[in-house]
């Protein structure tokens, strides 16, 4: 029998570390930062109207005059097309984890739906519960109903993906996770995360700012096989840019008991800065600890999942003792009144969706996985087949979803965004670091992306199960 506890955990850990998101709290404030805008773009009018932040060529609509559509594919009819969504929600561990993945996917289809749906047909939804431990069989669900998948994800999204491509699935993931899955084929990432190159853009700043610490940098991750892959992924990348491990740990995924000993170790070993790799209520307790032994480290810092109401809970006042620092490739919350995007996402959930999920990053990634989605099938006008859909998305140089993320390269799915946002957390909550912005919020120069030295596995192909791009019809 699986111990439940640990498998939450695991669960939690594992989506955190592969998302690149984050998270935000009512409470949270802006202070410090003098960014400003590229949206140029008027939140007004824009759930009606079919725009959406920077993209003015209405997402959704009715057929043009003189299309016909007919049935072209499974899944698609003169009027519908069937879309398959991944979640975790009914995992009897966590109930609803990931909840915000289904609540984005509502949103959007019921806003894209009122303006004519795609093209004149309307979206239906089939949302496939993967319950952390029934990818496969849910995989095999969608091969059999749906037209694509679209804006969803998994924590063992490894399960599932040779029998996704045996049936020539499209994929367009809010995230994925495992090797296997990033970067497997037939899929358009929004946010391509490759196995072989890292947005190591934090570990640049940190450098800029704290020289001494890049001798005496530790790294600490879960005892969870990928978020030790992530963890050796960034200690790689850090590696490249000169950065000297000194400390290299692993703490239970459950918890510990006490995290003193972890704060007296890096204390004695002299770590100047931690990058730490798990949910950000463990890493609050570390940096109580080590304000309660009176160490502070130049730095902690972490993927976009430390910035989260729960890290300020957790940590309280020890966060004005050390600086945590956290880095994003969507667009930050904090930043809603200098990106017209992030206020209109919040107003489609008002409308469509009150109760919802609104303020979760992973919302994000989906939502803007939906817009990429559907840019690419309208595209295709009234010959919507798999093949029109995956060339029509793989041929987006540039995206942002309208501003909801950093600009990408998804017809690059080996390429990483080159931009991240930074942002710090104290006790009083989160503000955004302005660090030579280039792009709004983001930095985005292209020494942010770093090749990695290690293999870390290879993703899901076509020919691991007998098939090609020929087979995609």
């Amino acid at each position: 029998m699986r111990n439940t506890r640990h498998v939450v955990a695991i669960a939690l850990v594992v989506v955190l570390a592969a998302s690149g998101a984050c998270s935000r709290d009512k409470t949270t404030t802006a202070a410090g930062s003098s960014t400003t805008s590229s949206a140029g773009a008027s939140s007004s009018g824009a759930p009606g109207n079919g725009q959406f932040g920077t993209i003015t060529d209405p997402v959704c609509g009715k057929a043009p005059a003189g299309q016909t559509n007919t049935a072209s594919a499974q899944g698609v009819t003169a009027n519908s097309i069937t879309i398959g969504t991944f979640s975790d929600v009914g995992f009897t561990g966590a109930p609803g984890l990931n909840q915000e993945l289904f609540d984005a996917t509502d949103v959007f289809t019921d806003w894209c739906n009122s303006l004519g749906g795609i093209n004149g047909r309307t979206i239906k939804v089939n949302k496939h519960d993967a319950a952390v431990f029934d990818y496969k069989p849910r995989m095999l669900d969608a091969c059999a109903t749906d037209f694509a998948l679209v804006g969803g994800g998994a924590v063992f999204d490894d399960t599932g993906q040779n029998d996704r491509l045996s049936c020539l699935l499209p994929d367009f993931p809010g995230f994925v996770v495992t090797p296997v899955a990033r970067g497997a084929d037939l899929q358009v990432q929004a946010l391509p995360f490759p196995l072989d190159k890292l947005n190591a853009g934090e570990f640049r700043y940190l450098a800029s700012q704290f020289p001494d610490s890049v001798n005496s940098t530790g790294f600490l991750t879960a005892n969870v096989p990928t978020t030790i892959v992530n963890k050796k992924q960034y200690q790689d990348a850090a590696t490249t840019l000169g950065f000297k491990t000194i400390y290299d740990d692993q703490y239970l995924a459950t918890g510990e008991p006490t995290w003193v000993p972890f704060a007296q170790t890096l204390k004695d070993k002299g770590v100047k800065g931690l990058w730490y790799v798990g949910e950000p209520v463990n890493l609050g307790k570390l940096v109580a600890a080590l304000a309660q032994i009176d160490y502070k480290l130049d730095w902690i810092a972490g993927a976009g999942n430390q910035y989260d109401k729960s890290l300020v809970d957790s940590a309280g006042a020890a966060l004005d003792t050390n600086n945590v620092y956290s880095g994003t490739a969507v667009t930050p919350f904090l930043a809603a009144d200098k990106v017209p995007a992030i206020v209109q996402y919040e107003e489609l959930f008002a409308k469509y969706l009150p109760s919802g999920k609104n303020e979760a990053a992973l919302g994000l990634n989906s939502f803007t996985s939906w817009l990429l989605w559907a840019q690419s099938a309208k595209a295709c006008g009234a010959d919507l087949t798999r093949k029109c859909l995956l060339e029509k998305g793989l041929s987006v140089t540039s995206w942002t979803g309208g501003g909801i993320q950093a600009t990408s390269n998804p017809s690059s799915p080996g390429t990483p965004p080159a931009c991240i946002s930074l942002q710090r957390a104290t006790a009083a909550g989160f503000s955004l670091i302005d660090w030579q912005s280039q792009d709004g919020v983001f930095n985005c120069d292209p020494a942010n992306i770093v090749p990695l030295t290690g293999d870390y596995g290879q993703p899901a192909a076509l020919a691991d199960v007998g098939k090609t791009m020929a087979d995609l019809k």
